[in-house]
């Protein structure tokens, strides 16, 4: 569930790092670390029109980084110069990136809190828990609220994923784990939509239908199922073959759809499709609503729960926040829970 606090007037925290309930018009002390993904989707346009508006204050840390060693870096450096507020402009992959090195970075004082800007082809993440409107409106935007006082901002709190391996290996944090169709439309998606020119929720939506429909026909060439073993909240694995399952703890996907509907407390929204599903086309109003129903139940094959942690063993790929990785049977079991919270600036 969404925590979302006013920064008021009058709730000054009494250091220069702020909780939830900070004053409205910002610290002169206020520090800002921007990291930049120049190979992110919008970003891709060119840095410039963002390192002018930058240079107009001239006090925001500006870094560049690409690959995940090169955010740790930048991360790390923020961490240096006492960072109040890291500003993300980059796609759901840098977002990512960015989590897992806050999350794995000892901070002088309280962790900073996040500004997600939608810079990347998607920018699921960001149009969740990011600011409106393209990447420069909401950096002016932000931009005039920390350095002029303009506008209000509230601060939003959300659980962030935490994967690990049973037997070791990297935890790594995000907001969206996904495998079997989840994992081949993103593949397609990448290899076979955004090439020709179609980008933005738009891509992700004709993804979906085309694996929709091919599901539905029975295409398994398409979407093949993954078999997995799963286990929830600490109870025995059981074997399942799937053709989609994800886990998140963002409040709506891309094109606004909402895909869970478990009635338990958990922070993570686990769904997942049988690979002997029926009546999908039936069902499927109701899964992108988030809404049981007479079709949408475990009898034809749709599993949807809201977890503390489970374990997943799987062969096939997996993704994280957009991102592409391969399972390693060396490692054991895929361990997901809840890895802490950040809070994010709505403006």
């Amino acid at each position: 569930m969404d925590r979302t606090s006013p920064i008021n007037e009058g709730n000054r925290a009494p250091t220069t790092r702020w909780a939830a309930g900070c004053p409205a018009r910002p610290a002169a002390g206020l520090r800002i670390g921007v990291i930049s993904n120049p190979l992110s989707a919008e970003n891709r346009k060119g840095l410039q029109p963002v390192e002018r508006m930058l240079a107009d204050y001239g006090l925001a840390l500006h870094r560049q980084a690409v690959h995940p060693e090169q955010v740790k870096a930048a991360i790390r450096d923020f961490a240096c110069h006492g960072v109040d507020l890291v500003v993300v402009n980059g796609g759901d992959g840098t977002i990512h990136a960015v989590l897992t090195a806050l999350f794995t970075t000892e901070w002088p004082d309280k962790a900073p809190f996040l500004a997600l800007l939608r810079a990347g082809a998607t920018s699921m993440i960001a149009r969740d828990v990011g600011l409106p409107g393209s990447r420069l409106q909401g950096l002016s935007r932000l931009l005039g609220w920390a350095y002029a006082g303009r506008g209000a901002a509230s601060l939003i709190k959300r659980p962030v994923l935490r994967l690990e391996w049973e037997k070791g290996g990297e935890p790594m944090y995000g907001m969206f784990f996904g495998a079997g169709g989840i994992y081949e439309g993103i593949k397609f998606c990448l290899t076979r939509v955004y090439t020709k020119g179609v980008g933005g929720e738009l891509a992700a939506g004709l993804t979906l239908v085309r694996f929709l429909l091919a599901a539905a026909r029975g295409d398994r060439r398409t979407v093949p199922p993954a078999p997995i073993r799963v286990g929830m909240e600490g109870m025995a694995m059981q074997d399942m073959d799937v053709l989609g399952l994800f886990v998140t703890t963002l409040g709506r996907l891309f094109l606004g759809m909402r895909p869970y509907w478990g009635t338990e407390g958990g922070p993570l929204h686990f769904t997942a499709i049988r690979s002997d599903v029926t009546h999908l086309l039936w069902a499927a109003p109701s899964l992108i609503r988030g809404q049981s129903s007479r079709w949408a139940d475990p009898r034809h094959g749709y599993l949807s729960h809201n977890l503390h942690d489970l374990r997943l063993y799987i062969q096939s790929g997996f993704t994280l926040d957009g991102q592409l990785y391969q399972s390693d049977p060396q490692l054991g079991a895929l361990w997901l829970k809840k890895g802490g919270e950040a809070e994010f600036l709505r403006l």
